[in-house]
C-alpha cells in the first residue's frame, strides 16, 4: 500500500494524513454508531467494537502528531 510510504514533500505527507484522519474519524464513528444501533449485543462483541474503535483512536491521535510536526516544519502549525 503506497499510503504507508513516506513522501519528500511533506506537504503531500500532510494532504495524505489529513485524508487518513478523515477516514479513521468516520471509522470510529461509525463503530460507536453501531453500539447504539442495536449492532452488536454480545458482550464480547460489544467489547470487540469498543477495542476497534479504541485502536483506531490511537492511530488517529499518531497521525495528529505527526500532522503537527508536519506543519512545524512547513511553519504553519
Amino acid at each position: 500500500m503506497t499510503d504507508d510510504i513516506p513522501n519528500d514533500d511533506p506537504r503531500t505527507e500532510l494532504a495524505r494524513i489529513e485524508r487518513q484522519i478523515e477516514d479513521l474519524q468516520q471509522t470510529v464513528r461509525d463503530l460507536r454508531a453501531s453500539l447504539n444501533d442495536a449492532g452488536p449485543t454480545d458482550p464480547e462483541d460489544r467489547s470487540l467494537v469498543i477495542s476497534q474503535a479504541e485502536e483506531q483512536e490511537a492511530i488517529i491521535a499518531e497521525l495528529e502528531q505527526r500532522h503537527r510536526h508536519l506543519r512545524e516544519q512547513l511553519g504553519t502549525g
